[in-house]
């Protein structure tokens, strides 16, 4: 008997890990919409914080939602989607740039809910808050011309 017959039924304990990452991105998704059903119901200067929360929520059930269906379609089997390049993983590489396209969001929603507090004291919080804004849009930039 080869050892590939032996190794590769162990695949399926992969399920394991897609099944959490799917219940973690339930979760998020959840969570986002209690956020943004809390927010409608307040006044604007009150709804902005939360509803970038709530897109911050959505984005991390995005990354859950795509890692799970990765490994699944990485280790399992290949999806059938009907609609063609909505998720299609041809390798591990593959999946970690487009996870790293939603964590550089991520990385946006954050800078932005930190920047909608900031309270800016000097001449070198606004140099350093404009040299921040430089480098999001530099990252921003470097991950779409990558495509």
């Amino acid at each position: 008997m080869r050892p590939e017959a032996l190794v590769y039924p162990l695949r399926w304990l992969m399920l394991l890990p897609v099944v959490g990452m799917l219940l973690g991105a339930l979760y998020f998704a959840w969570h986002a919409l209690e956020e943004t059903l809390l927010a409608v119901q307040k006044p604007l200067d009150e709804a902005l914080p939360i509803l970038v929360g709530a897109v911050d929520l959505a984005l991390l059930s995005a990354v859950f939602l795509i890692f799970s269906l990765g490994l699944f379609e990485l280790f399992i089997r290949k999806l059938q989607l009907p609609m063609e390049n909505v998720l299609t993983v041809e390798s591990l590489a593959d999946l970690k740039g487009k996870l790293g396209q939603v964590i550089v969001m991520i990385l946006v929603v954050k800078f932005f809910e930190k920047a909608s507090a900031f309270k800016p004291q000097t001449s070198l919080d606004f140099l350093l808050f404009a040299g921040g804004v430089a480098l999001l849009a530099s990252a921003l930039w470097l991950a779409k011309a990558k495509d």
